[in-house]
């Protein structure tokens, strides 16, 4: 079925369209044609339509070492990151990050496992507030990034 639509200059255009499962009526994405006569496959679960995140930054480096074990302390310099961070853990022990309060060993923070443990938000993740990070041990070094 071809819907047809009027574009900026008025002219009819056709907008290529099919019918769901629900019988509701759907476009269809053109850039995913598949077959040989161009008509494109719906946008769904196993076509989606391709995204790209505009919102994205330079990276800037908050690496370190656990400053006093047994006591949280926040990454970036208390900054929230902007859209995203991530944390990898280069000690021999666990540590535990958490961007919706002071961390901790459990309750809301997130374990990363000793030598190469990472966490990393999804594209366009906005934290909660600041970056905490706990270790037990005075010195465990870590690899962070924000963006």
């Amino acid at each position: 079925m071809t819907l047809l639509v009027k574009d900026a200059n008025t002219t009819v255009r056709a907008l290529a369209t099919e019918t769901d499962g629900s019988g509701n009526l759907v476009p269809l994405h053109a850039s995913a044609a598949t077959d040989a006569q161009g008509v494109a496959t719906p946008v769904g679960p196993q076509n989606p339509l391709p995204v790209i995140n505009a919102a994205g930054a330079a990276a800037s480096d908050g690496s370190g070492t656990v400053a006093a074990g047994g006591s949280a302390q926040t990454l970036f310099g208390g900054i929230v990151p902007a859209t995203g961070y991530v944390v990898q853990n280069n000690s021999s022990a666990s540590l535990w990050i958490s961007d919706v309060g002071v961390a901790s060993a459990g309750g809301a923070s997130i374990q990363l496992l000793a030598n190469g443990g990472t966490f990393a938000t999804p594209s366009g993740y906005k934290p909660a507030g600041a970056v905490s990070l706990y270790g037990a041990t005075t010195g465990q070094a870590f690899a962070a990034r924000r963006w």
